[in-house]
């Protein structure tokens, strides 16, 4: 850990840390007692909500704890682990890993590391829930059971297992009475395909009618791909490893390119990409950054700032927001609602 923060000290940027607007705002007014752990649903709870209807069943799953994101040495820990998870049997070389984990994240920040965070919020394990419940189109005949998880990813060997009995035990109960999807943000996706994958050959007659991915490192950004590379794994090697479930009728995936932890899902049925409409600034911030010495300081708050990982990678439940200053250019991205919501709560007739 020491070497890690060594290795920040040499590229930090001297700056205050920046935060998506409307998440701070969400984190900073939640009173954590207003929410219980996941997984409070009995199974006689469940029982008693059975019926024949369309609305249905969402599972959710939570991600990894993104308030900490966003600082060099949780994001090594992260994709280090996914390597291990996608391939066990590879041997690797930690320090020549962690050295050019270090010169592709600082090569993605053009040239910098953002600072460690002063202040770390942990939401609730079932924030998702609690987004859903926001809507206006939600209503009680929905079942909404989060599956919770410590949300560390050294934790995923011993969940995956649970998470594949839970997903039985949903099914022995609603299967063929209301349609079942899955939600999971984040690491969530990588237990829930993994979960999937197993169950296909414990219980084949499981069947899951959608789930929605969002943020999802199953295949990872090209900046980690380009890392995997240096170590001898291609993008042909990834999608050996990452499959459609057969038990699975339909996959949406929901991205985004400035979210590192994120990309377009080949064998997903559907890749919605979130920021593929907001305007490419960085290049006119890099060139501000090498030939404006009075607006420098601020271009590289602005291009932090445009490439902030736990913005991005929080923005599916929170939207994006971020004024530039230095290009007096505000953006506004609106995402929950009219992007990830309808995934959610539809079950579209082309999906029947």
């Amino acid at each position: 850990m020491l070497n890690c923060i060594a290795k920040l000290a040499i590229f930090t940027l001297m700056v205050l840390p920046v935060f998506s607007f409307s998440q701070t705002q969400f984190e900073e007014s939640l009173s954590f007692d207003r929410f219980t752990s996941a997984n409070y649903f009995s199974n006689l709870e469940i029982s008693s909500e059975l019926e024949e209807s369309a609305n249905p069943v969402i599972i959710t799953v939570a991600g990894l704890n993104f308030g900490e994101m966003g600082w060099g040495p949780l994001e090594f820990r992260n994709f280090k682990k996914l390597l291990s998870i996608i391939f066990p049997q590879k041997t690797l070389d930690e320090k020549a890993f962690e050295d050019e984990f270090y010169k592709e994240y600082a090569e993605y920040f053009a040239g910098e590391l953002p600072p460690q965070r002063q202040k770390v919020f942990r939401l609730p394990d079932n924030y998702l829930e609690q987004k859903i419940k926001e809507l206006p189109s939600y209503n009680t005949e929905m079942v909404i059971i989060p599956f919770s998880w410590s949300r560390e990813p050294s934790d995923t060997d011993k969940t995956i297992p649970v998470f594949e009995q839970k997903l039985k035990e949903v099914y022995k109960i609603y299967g063929g009475k209301k349609p079942i999807f899955i939600v999971a943000h984040s690491w969530g996706s990588v237990l829930m395909h993994e979960a999937l994958h197993r169950l296909e050959k414990s219980d084949p007659s499981v069947k899951i009618d959608k789930l929605i991915t969002l943020g999802s490192p199953l295949f990872p950004s090209n900046f980690v791909v380009k890392l995997f590379m240096k170590f001898e794994i291609s993008k042909e090697d990834l999608l050996k490893k990452v499959s459609h479930p057969k038990n699975l009728k339909y996959w949406k995936n929901i991205w985004a390119e400035r979210d590192i932890y994120s990309n377009s899902i080949p064998p997903a049925d559907f890749n919605i990409q979130i920021d593929s409409n907001v305007e490419r600034l960085e290049p006119t911030l890099l060139n501000i950054i090498l030939h404006n010495g009075e607006l420098r300081s601020q271009a590289k708050t602005d291009f932090i700032k445009l490439r902030d990982i736990k913005a991005w990678h929080s923005a599916y439940m929170f939207d994006y927001k971020a004024y530039l200053k230095s290009v007096n250019k505000e953006i506004a991205l609106e995402v929950f609602r009219p992007i990830v919501a309808p995934q959610i709560i539809e079950y579209d007739k082309a999906e029947k």
